[in-house]
């Protein structure tokens, strides 16, 4: 695991205000529009509007070895999952956007990115590692988080992501 930084704020908090799982609005790419991210114009995202979905969040960097390797993964689980109602929102926290597309056009990702380069986000969520991943059930909870991305670990990942799917 590679830590991304050791700022008090972090440490700190061990919990995620309900204030933001019901507003917190962010930027996301035009990738939820089928548009690439690269030449997308930024739409706003809601979280509260994919409660009674699964959410997958992938915190990430461009100079994150283990993420090079999640990003196949989580295409593999929105090709699986999609339609059952998983979500996944790959959150990166590059200072420089330009970084992050390269590394998406690198990966032919066409997962849903959203941008962070304060660490707001990643504050949010308490995220030290990366990658982190965080599942958050129908219900708005988080209900799992990953530190790093281990491949041999993927049945486990896919076992949570299906018990979250058939909870109603």
């Amino acid at each position: 695991m590679i830590k991304t930084h050791d700022r008090p704020a972090l440490r700190r908090r061990r919990y995620i205000p309900s204030k933001y799982l019901a507003s917190l609005a962010i930027i996301i790419t035009g990738a939820m529009l089928g548009l690439s991210p690269a030449y997308a114009e930024p739409a706003k995202l809601d979280l509260a509007a994919y409660k009674g979905k699964v959410v997958y969040l992938d915190f990430w960097a461009s100079w994150c070895g283990p993420c090079k390797a999640s990003f196949p993964y989580m295409e593999r689980l929105k090709a699986t999952y999609g339609r059952d109602g998983l979500v996944i929102i790959a959150v990166n926290v590059d200072h420089a956007q330009a970084k992050a597309e390269n590394f998406l056009k690198a990966q032919q990702s066409d997962l849903a990115v959203v941008y962070d380069p304060k660490g707001e986000i990643a504050t949010a969520y308490n995220v030290k590692d990366m990658p982190t991943s965080v599942l958050i059930g129908r219900d708005g909870k988080v209900r799992y988080v990953h530190k790093g991305f281990f491949p041999d670990q993927t049945e486990a990942y896919g076992r949570q992501v299906e018990a979250l799917l058939h909870e109603k």
